[in-house]
């Protein structure tokens, strides 16, 4: 036995030698795919054969959740050379603005809870009170209530009546809010502010005026409408409309105030309708509201500030400080007295008062304080 498998293996041994040389296996086409990469991404050489026969109409798979996941991350990532660095100075503006909104709202959220539990604690004291009146007692406090509510009802009507009757009354006045392009955001906010204080003042005034909002288009009128609260229900003719081509028929009535004029207006007159140039310059732009007038070919005058009251400081007047002289001057009747009540003390030069009760000197002009080429006080 040990003689015949030693011959097989030397038989074996020379069939080997005699016999060529196999050629290695032909390298694999499918990538190898190595375990130690960062992120994988299957093409259509890498997806399993079991991934492949799940569909039998010949549609590729679905993607698998981890590679679509990083694809949406590359999209969504923003172009790193398209990103601008913030400054320091910029970073902290950020920070301190997300600050401020995060303890507004709390501060807001908290007032209103405090503001709840007020409204509940007063009820429940309403109640007690009630409970511990008697029958007559009880019948005439109600009474009492209800007069009380009546009367308010009457004074809400009285004042809407009032808003609505200015309408049709015989003087007119404008505000030209046609520099918008001149104005940033700021100084936008500030000139609906003071359209705000002109509709409360001529709703109030005792002799209201026919209040005209012209040129309310583009950014002045976007932020005069999320600025100014409830205007669709204000009693003023609003209008994007340029108060030239609104008021065409009345051209010949239109009278531009302005501080650069060197025309003095002696007194408003029912016939004429008065344009006050709506605008927040800081005394930029000069003889602004003057070159409009004569351009369009209307009247022109300053209001008598300079002979009655001297003034400190930049010597400007807002908007609603011009129409305030406007609502002093047609009741009383008296520049003097209408200036005295109109202008705010802050405006004024101590130890200028004269005998007669009249301010010598000054300089009238608008546009600053918070803001309005006012119409007559223009730069």
């Amino acid at each position: 036995v040990d003689a015949s498998a030693s011959r097989a293996r030397k038989g074996g041994m020379a069939d080997d030698a005699r016999a060529p040389a196999e050629a290695p296996p032909p390298a694999t086409t499918t990538p190898e795919v190595r375990e130690e990469e960062e992120e994988f991404v299957p093409t259509l050489w890498t997806v399993s054969d079991d991934a492949d026969a799940a569909d039998d109409a010949g549609n590729l798979p679905d993607e698998p959740a981890p590679a679509a996941a990083a694809a949406a991350e590359r999209e969504s990532s923003p172009d790193p050379s398209t990103l601008v660095p913030m400054s320091k100075n910029a970073r902290k503006k950020l920070a301190k603005r997300e600050a401020f909104l995060q303890k507004k709202a709390a501060k807001r959220a908290k007032e209103k809870e405090e503001k709840a539990a007020r409204g509940a604690m007063l009820k429940e004291e309403h109640q007690k009170k009630l409970q511990a009146l008697s029958a007559e007692e009880r019948e005439a406090y109600e009474t009492e209530q209800r007069e009380k509510r009546e009367r308010r009802k009457r004074e809400a009507n009285d004042a809407k009546t009032k808003k609505q009757a200015s309408l049709q009354s015989k003087r007119g006045v404008v505000v030209d809010l046609e520099f918008g392009h001149l104005m940033d955001e700021k100084a936008l906010k500030s000139l609906a502010k003071q359209l705000s204080f002109c509709y409360v003042a001529n709703c109030r005034a005792a002799t209201p005026c026919r209040l005209y909002l012209t040129g309310l288009t583009g950014a002045m009128g976007e932020v005069v409408e999320r600025c100014c609260s409830g205007m669709a229900n204000w009693a003023v003719i609003a209008s994007e409309k340029p108060y030239i081509e609104l008021l065409a028929e009345q051209k010949s009535k239109l009278v531009y105030l302005t501080a650069d004029s060197e025309n003095e207006l002696t007194a408003f007159s029912e016939d004429d309708v008065y344009v006050i140039g709506g605008i927040v310059d800081r005394n930029k732009h000069k003889n602004l509201t003057l070159d409009k007038a004569n351009a369009q070919g209307i009247r022109h005058a300053r209001l008598p500030i300079r002979d009655h009251l001297k003034m400190t400081g930049s010597h400007v007047l807002t908007v609603n400080q011009t129409l305030d002289i406007a609502h002093a001057q047609m009741e009383l009747g008296d520049w003097a007295a209408a200036l005295d009540r109109a202008v705010p003390t802050r405006k004024r030069k101590a130890g200028e008062m004269e005998e007669d009760g009249e301010k010598g000197g000054g300089e009238e002009d608008g546009g600053d304080d918070d803001g309005g080429d006012d119409g007559e006080l223009s730069e």
